[in-house]
């Protein structure tokens, strides 16, 4: 089951953009049969083929199945009219306009790369994209090649569900014991958006009127005893299908729409055409199992997935570089969703967050690479944060400079344009700038250049800003060019609000946004006629409106101000950040942090007492930078000793705010909404790290609290300090949630976080335990993901222990699941930033992988950590 296994040492094989070239053969149509056997599939497959150049062979992928036979226009076929050679089925001579029929044979149950048909829990179910139909049956596996799908399966009446994408035309016996189902999907689509699942399901159905006065049905498909779980999911669908129509006037296409969750699955979720695939954990949810956060989650991938109804299936992709023309798009579409659903201010901190904890460092590690990258030796290593969110920054950088209206009139003329068709970013690039009164043809260089920009605002005095730009070097090798960046800027008066001024003796405004594209600007400002702008205090990247890291030469007593006046929430949550990061390399580096401390505290009092703020908001103002974020910041960074001043900074703010704290944390009347949850679980962790005996008492006392966001706040708390309330509430979570498949994943996630407990020989433990499952990539994420990624201090322990117990693991994954082996090996490239005693330990750990025969997924990270890729 290894995709491409290669070779000790062996080069990983590249695959160039430059050399795309068109398909020789179209499929108009692809009429499928799929019978189901207790120990294999039977694949029929019929395909009206149209050649696009003369005298040149029909080229079929096809991957772990057993060819049967081979006809082309009814006329079996023999060799040498047809060849089977690594990995392709090759056919010779066939006429410019023919059917071809394939049959073929594949093992589902034995399929553990989860690609392909494959087997969960008892169904059978496909993950296709981005080459997975080729485990299915020959085909023209490419995202060009779009075909309109009949899909005819087969299986015996045990399999009581039989679905597949489109609608549902016949279904009926099929004798001894069997039955089957006919579905037709009028829409051409390529074969990654091709879903089939056979399985004895419960279905919950609901109904969806759209703007049109069209009915469509929903349906979400579970295993029994967990209908009760999918109200929330049904409600999140019927509301991007909504706001879908109101914000883009997009209407759904088909008379059914589906989701079946799956419990073995690598990904999230999958948005094959009406037959949407869905990790179990991203739709089985409600408050007595899942976090707020993880309904916001459940929310937001399910509006994710309809989403690429249009941005990503309607119109899709023409090659696999061109990856981040439906993702980001797609993410940032979502965003915006969530915003609306929820809080602008709030989603965009949750968003940048994560983008600087785990795209900044991608950009800075080995596997660096443009959103539209130039090669790779295995796409599905190409499924990162760098192709999604920041692919989606790139977007939401020319949604700011076209403002929306004109980004709609873009967004229809690329679908009236592209409708059906198999394109480029450049497509999409082209169809936004015929609708924008700015020229976008520069942010062509975002698609093609790597890293992230280091953005430097200094002041050369009141009225005068200095802009500097620079892109350093990364490890893809990419050009360094300055690049567009729009910056969204106002100043902001001792009163507390934005001050007027012009910039360049242009009009004068509150805030502006003016596009920044060179290396290097002088940027004049000017106050409204008869006033001042002495003592205003520039409030720069308001909205984060450039991924960049921004230098300027705001002093402390500035920086507080705008952490407690600022009117952009952006802002005012990057204000706190920078105190943090201030206090955190002072105590590393061994000074006194006493004053920042002070100064973070009077604006953490004032943010708290402000009630024109959401309290989830006050929370993530709160919240110390991440592990990942501070030792980019920091180098040559020791994990270690960062996790424990992170720690101490939490514990220092904590004592700080110890009145508020046991206020805030003992009313109950502030556990009540998901805004005010989000408080509490700060209020808990600053408190229970300082040391509070009393919120440390209630914090036992909530972890077993009825709300799981209240457990899990309670238990996380608890879990940063080294007490005895943490060993007692971790037992009693377990035994409380132990059978439940999906809770107990929660519970494996914080035993391995543990910086106290999770040492190497308990993680192994942990994967003994009767509810670990070796083939299943969300136990597999909770336990040896959650060490690698999230146990800094076990998995950098400086004997080098926890790297190599992770390079051993990582040695049986590969054997089973390729996939997620390579997703989990990048933690071994992320080293760059380390001591030098530490990158040599990671870098044998990875030679040591090198020397073995490895999946390609996993050769072409380590051949990158290596720095040969």
């Amino acid at each position: 089951i290894r995709r491409h296994a290669m070779e000790a040492n062996q080069t990983p094989h590249f695959v160039q953009r430059q050399d795309y070239a068109a398909p020789d053969w179209l499929i108009d149509k692809t009429d499928l049969k799929v019978q189901i056997f207790d120990d294999h599939a039977l694949c029929q497959v019929r395909l009206s083929v149209r050649a696009t150049a003369d005298n040149r062979p029909v080229i079929l992928q096809g991957e772990g199945i057993e060819l049967i036979s081979v006809t082309v226009d009814g006329r079996h076929l023999s060799s040498p009219d047809y060849e089977v050679n690594g990995g392709e089925l090759t056919i010779y001579t066939v006429p410019d306009s023919a059917v071809i029929e394939v049959s073929s044979k594949c093992n589902p149950y034995s399929n553990t790369a989860l690609e392909g048909l494959y087997a969960s829990n008892g169904m059978l179910c496909t993950q296709c994209e981005p080459e997975g139909f080729r485990r299915i049956c020959y085909y023209s596996d490419r995202p060009d090649v779009m075909s309109v799908f009949t899909t005819h399966i087969e299986a015996p009446t045990s399999f009581i569900n039989l679905l597949s994408n489109g609608n549902l035309i016949e279904q009926g016996e099929a004798g001894e014991g069997r039955h089957y189902a006919l579905w037709h999907d009028p829409h051409p689509k390529p074969s990654y958006l091709f879903a089939m699942v056979a399985g004895d399901l419960a279905r919950v159905e609901d109904r969806f009127i759209t703007a049109s006065g069209r009915t469509v049905d929903l349906h979400i498909y579970v295993e029994a005893g967990n209908e009760h779980l999918t109200a929330h999911a049904m409600a999140s669908l019927k509301a991007s299908m909504r706001w879908d129509e109101q914000v883009y006037g997009l209407e759904y296409d088909l008379d059914l729409f589906q989701i079946v969750a799956v419990s073995h699955f690598n990904m999230g979720a999958m948005e094959n055409k009406g037959l949407n695939i869905f990790n179990s954990k991203f739709v089985l949810a409600d408050e007595t199992t899942a976090t707020d956060d993880d309904l916001a989650r459940v929310e937001s991938i399910i509006a994710h997935e309809y989403f690429h109804n249009w941005t990503g299936n309607r119109v899709t992709c023409r090659d696999w570089f061109q990856l981040t023309l439906k993702e980001g798009l797609t993410v940032f579409r979502d965003q915006c969703f969530s915003a609306d659903m929820h809080d602008d201010g709030v989603k965009r901190a949750e968003d940048v967050q994560m983008l600087r904890t785990i795209q900044f460092a991608e950009d800075a590690s080995p596997t660096s690479h443009p959103i539209r990258p130039e090669r790779y030796a295995e796409i599905n290593n190409f499924y990162t944060p760098t192709i999604y969110e920041k692919g989606a920054e790139v977007i939401r950088m020319m949604h700011t400079l076209m403002g929306g209206a004109a980004f709609r009139d873009g967004m229809d003329i690329y679908f009236d344009r592209h409708d059906g068709q198999a394109v480029t970013c450049d497509d999409f690039l082209a169809a936004l700038n015929d609708a924008s009164q700015t020229d976008l043809s520069s942010f062509a260089r975002w698609y093609s250049q790597a890293g992230t920009p280091d953005l430097t605002v200094s002041r050369t005095d009141e009225t005068c800003l200095h802009l500097k730009q620079a892109l350093m070097p990364t490890a893809a090798k990419t050009a360094t060019d300055p690049l567009p960046l729009p910056i969204r800027l106002a100043l902001i008066g001792s009163d507390g609000q934005p001050q007027p001024f012009s910039i360049n003796g242009g009009r004068v405004a509150s805030e502006h946004v003016f596009l920044f594209d060179t290396a290097e600007a002088m940027v004049e400002l000017s106050p409204e006629q008869g006033q001042s702008l002495s003592g205003a205090v520039p409030s720069v990247l308001r909205g984060f409106s450039a991924p960049v890291r921004l230098h300027d030469d705001l002093n402390r007593q500035e920086i507080a101000f705008l952490a407690s006046h600022d009117t952009d929430p952006m802002v005012r949550y990057e204000s706190f950040q920078r105190l943090f990061h201030e206090a955190i390399s002072l105590r590393l580096a061994g000074q006194d942090d006493s004053a920042v401390a002070d100064a973070v505290a009077a604006a953490a009092q004032t943010l708290l007492s402000d009630m024109s703020l959401r309290d989830d908001f006050k929370a993530l103002a709160l919240s110390v930078p991440g592990q990942a974020e501070v030792e980019q910041r920091n180098m040559p960074a020791d994990p270690v000793a960062i996790f424990r001043t992170r720690i101490d900074v939490m514990a220092s703010l904590g004592r700080h705010l110890h009145d508020i704290c046991q206020q805030m944390t003992g009313q109950t009347e502030n556990y009540g909404t998901a805004s005010a949850r989000a408080l509490v679980a700060r209020l808990l962790q600053l408190a229970v790290c300082a040391g509070d005996e009393q919120v440390t008492a209630q914090a036992e006392t909530l972890s077993d609290n009825q709300n799981m966001t209240l457990s899990m706040a309670a238990l996380k708390a608890l879990c940063l300090v080294d007490r005895p309330e943490s060993e007692r509430a971790l037992k009693r979570f377990h035994d409380r949630w132990k059978d439940d498949s999906l809770v107990i994943e929660k519970w494996f996630m914080m035993m391995a976080s543990s910086a106290h407990t999770a040492t190497v020989a308990q993680v192994s433990e942990l994967m003994t335990h009767p509810a670990y499952d070796p083939k299943n990539p969300n136990k597999i994420r909770s336990v040896l993901g959650v060490f690698a990624s999230a146990n800094p201090v076990r998995f950098h322990a400086e004997d080098g222990s926890g790297y190599q117990f992770v390079t051993d693991e990582l040695l049986k994954l590969d054997a089973q699941n390729p996939q997620i082996a390579a997703r989990l090996g990048l933690v071994l490239t992320r080293f760059g930033h380390l001591s030098e005693a530490r990158q040599q330990q990671m870098r044998l750990c990875l030679e040591g992988l090198s020397s073995h025969e490895l999946s390609a997924d996993l050769t072409e990270v380590v051949s990158k950590g290596l720095g040969k890729g």
